[in-house]
């Protein structure tokens, strides 16, 4: 096996086909096909299934892919010098929605002003979808909301928050002195899409209760389910950090929910084949920090 025979599969696996990854490589397609044949026959596995002549990335292809785009990226940083203090490289951070609202810019705030020298790449999405960056190490780290189900990836908690379902004071639900999962199922839940950290513990929640979740509204927009169950046409399920000024002013009212408490763990998440940097020591001794977790 040689950087090679990594660099071609990876090529193989972003363009989906041999002949156009031989013409990427200006190779002849027997020669990226042979190249393949003997990655494969060193791993002893398929990393492609191969059908109705097209090819398809399986399983051990997925995982040997995640392994080979780190170590070709540790191997062009040799190639260039890209470790030297002269060539910092960016530390690549992603952050879901929610903990890029309330927590993210605190902790920057102090990882900057210790590590002027540092440069940050920030990206915020779904959960899902950092998650997904970190498999492919197109991420260093990643702040993410909720459990990590990948035995590849590192989790440390830094802090957490409680899910609550609201209502405004007019709704019905406001005047039931608690409601059970059963009770909101038949109501109109105004909820996160799914993907994002907060939908993923709802549906949890619903599904080990044998029930089943059928929102009338979804968005991706915390704030237009607020304004929707400001408005009465609902019962929305929020992060209380998020909630605080309009269950302050009465605009919205926690539902009591008796023993079920629904509940996110915050975490810095990365590859446990990851290079731990300096940089991102310092990332990571400063989320914990700055919440004393």
């Amino acid at each position: 096996m040689t950087i090679r025979h990594l660099y071609i599969f990876k090529v193989v696996c972003e363009e989906g086909s041999f002949t156009r990854a031989a013409h990427r490589l200006y190779m002849t397609q027997p020669a990226v096909s042979h190249a393949i044949l003997e990655l494969e026959a060193e791993i002893g596995s398929p990393l492609f299934d191969r059908l109705s002549r097209r090819i398809y990335l399986n399983a051990s292809g997925k995982l040997m892919l995640s392994k080979v785009n780190r170590l070709l990226e540790l191997y062009e940083d040799l190639k260039t010098n890209a470790l030297t203090a002269e060539q910092p490289l960016p530390l690549r951070i992603g952050s879901t929605i929610t903990i890029g609202n309330f927590w993210l810019p605190s902790i920057m705030a102090a990882f900057c002003s210790s590590a002027e020298h540092i440069q940050e790449q920030i990206i915020i999405e779904q959960a899902g979808a950092v998650t997904q960056k970190l498999l492919n190490n197109e991420l260093d780290l990643a702040l993410i909301e909720g459990p990590i189900p990948y035995s590849q990836l590192v989790s440390l908690p830094f802090s957490s928050y409680s899910l609550l379902f609201l209502c405004s004071p007019g709704h019905p639900c406001a005047r039931r002195p608690m409601l059970t999962l059963e009770d909101l199922q038949r109501e109109r839940l105004l909820v996160r899409e799914k993907g994002s950290a907060i939908r993923d513990t709802l549906d949890s929640a619903f599904t080990l209760a044998g029930l089943s979740l059928t929102p009338a509204w979804t968005s991706v927009n915390s704030q237009a389910l607020i304004q929707a169950a400001k408005a009465s046409l609902g019962v929305t399920v929020l992060p209380d950090i998020l909630v605080k000024e309009e269950i302050k002013k009465g605009e919205l009212i926690s539902l009591e929910t008796g023993e079920l408490s629904l509940r996110n763990a915050n975490h810095i998440v990365y590859h446990k084949d990851k290079y731990i940097s300096e940089a991102m020591k310092l990332f990571i001794e400063t989320a914990i920090n700055a919440f004393h977790l």
